[in-house]
């Protein structure tokens, strides 16, 4: 009787696996949890992508405008550079603009060597980029200055953070560029009627 009732339950045991081997009606919902997840991280990380690539344009349009309203005058005063960085925050929008560092820098070539450059006047914006100070040697691309010329160099620089990964970590991403322009009326634009 013991034999004939583990035989029974062993065929019933068997008829079980079998049916459940051949039973496909749950795959579906089995892929589905399986593909999902790995899903959503793509979708994700698409997300973030944009949003670094639309705040790393935003950064290069801080620059390049800034350099190009800053290269336009012949004479700047601090009223001047204040209305300047008012519309580089508006540039900024709708991303954060209160993590944006900048540098406003005219430099000067001496009028007997094009290779001696220093900087003539800074303008800092939230601490600026890069530590610079008037008088100070900078270094600009080779044949951008003849001897006795200048330039205006913007420098940002933007602590990007993660939109949804935020909430998994607090590092954030810098985006930097450099922008330089000569001025367009005049050999050297004056701050505060500083000049070199």
């Amino acid at each position: 009787m013991r034999n004939r009732f583990y035989s029974r339950s062993r065929q019933l045991l068997l008829s079980r696996l079998h049916r459940f081997r051949r039973d496909i009606g749950g795959v579906a919902s089995i892929e589905f949890a399986l593909v999902v997840p790995v899903m959503v991280l793509i979708l994700i990380g698409m997300f973030e992508l944009s949003q670094m690539v639309s705040v790393d344009r935003r950064v290069r349009q801080v620059a390049s405008s800034t350099a190009d309203l800053v290269a336009r005058a012949t004479a700047l005063t601090t009223a001047d550079m204040d209305g300047v960085l008012d519309v580089v925050e508006q540039l900024m929008k709708p991303h954060d603009h209160t993590v944006l560092r900048l540098s406003v820098l005219s430099v000067g070539a001496s009028v007997s060597n094009a290779n001696n450059t220093t900087v003539c006047w800074v303008r800092a914006h939230k601490g600026g980029v890069g530590g610079h100070t008037r008088g100070s040697a900078y270094k600009v691309p080779a044949n951008m200055l003849e001897a006795g010329d200048s330039v205006i160099v913007a420098k940002v620089e933007y602590a990007h953070q993660p939109v949804v990964f935020s909430a998994f970590t607090k590092s954030t991403q810098k985006l930097t560029e450099t922008f330089y322009l000569k001025p367009r009326y005049t050999a050297e634009i004056k701050y505060n009627n500083l000049i070199c």
